[in-house]
């Protein structure tokens, strides 16, 4: 038992400093499970983070893979552009560079199968006023960059600017040093996942199997049941063991699964937790 809660009370303080330092209470939110091994100990770990509601995928163990196949495919390309904002020929220099990216960026994506109604394309510049030695990225949507456009660039560098330091100057020359395009080709997208309505849980019993659940090495006589056989709206409640085929989900005593039709469970803490029935102890290296 030693062995199991040092690297989960390690892995709690890694997720309370990283929540902590970014000025975040772990009890606000949701914790989502993703891995083979995680929903094994899921449970624990929200208890300890005072975090009453879990989310763990059918997909767990393969959410990478999912998401992968989900994502559309970019290309960032990043030019520099040492540039005043004033001026025909910053304007010309400025629209022949995003050109250049976007063309290049397209041509990759061709490369890759997609066509040009796949495709779309999202621009920024790195920019500053004169003489500052830091710069922000300013978001913008492809046009042609004209003289005239200029001023609309300025104006959405001033706009950036106060809404990060509270202060813009408008009347202050404005100087660009990068410009990036990002080109995207947007994928297919497989079909959500859904789940049909369940039986019951009973239905899915397969079993029950002797477990700890605690420092206190007593073993716990626990249900098992099989995932592949629950339906949505099918409630669990713990102790209990749900085997999936990429992973195994366990539900501490004090806990309740509801299987979504999104083939999510849904996990929450209902009551504190309180050891069911002894069964006898085991000892524990």
């Amino acid at each position: 038992m030693k062995k199991f809660l040092i690297p989960l009370v390690l892995f709690f303080g890694l997720v309370a400093f990283l929540a902590v330092g970014l000025n975040r209470d772990p009890r606000d939110f949701v914790l989502n499970c993703a891995g083979g091994a995680t929903a094994a100990h899921i449970t624990a770990l929200a208890r300890e983070m005072g975090i009453r509601k879990v989310l763990i995928s059918k997909l767990a163990s393969g959410l990478c893979a999912f998401g992968q196949i989900l994502s559309d495919v970019k290309y960032n390309y990043m030019a520099p552009a040492p540039v005043r904002l004033e001026g025909a020929d910053a304007a010309q220099r400025l629209d022949r560079l995003f050109n250049s990216l976007e063309a290049r960026g397209r041509g990759d994506l061709q490369a890759d199968g997609f066509t040009d109604d796949t495709i779309s394309v999202r621009r920024s510049l790195d920019m500053r006023y004169v003489g500052q030695v830091h710069e922000c990225t300013v978001d913008i949507e492809p046009f042609e960059v004209t003289e005239a456009a200029l001023e609309r660039l300025k104006a959405a560098f001033h706009a950036r600017h106060e809404e990060l330091y509270t202060y813009s100057e408008p009347h202050s020359a404005v100087e660009v040093v990068n410009v990036e395009s990002a080109i995207t080709g947007a994928v297919d997208k497989p079909a959500r996942m859904t789940v049909a309505p369940g039986k019951g849980a009973h239905a899915a019993l397969k079993g029950t199997r002797e477990m700890i659940f605690n420092g206190e090495g007593l073993a716990h006589e626990t249900p098992v049941y099989d995932g592949a056989l629950l339906g949505a709206g099918d409630r669990i409640t713990g102790p209990a063991v749900i085997q999936e085929v990429t992973t195994t989900i366990v539900i501490e005593p004090g806990w309740m699964a509801e299987l979504d039709a999104s083939a999510v469970y849904v996990v929450t803490q209902v009551a504190e937790q309180t050891a069911p029935q002894t069964r006898r102890a085991v000892e524990v290296a």
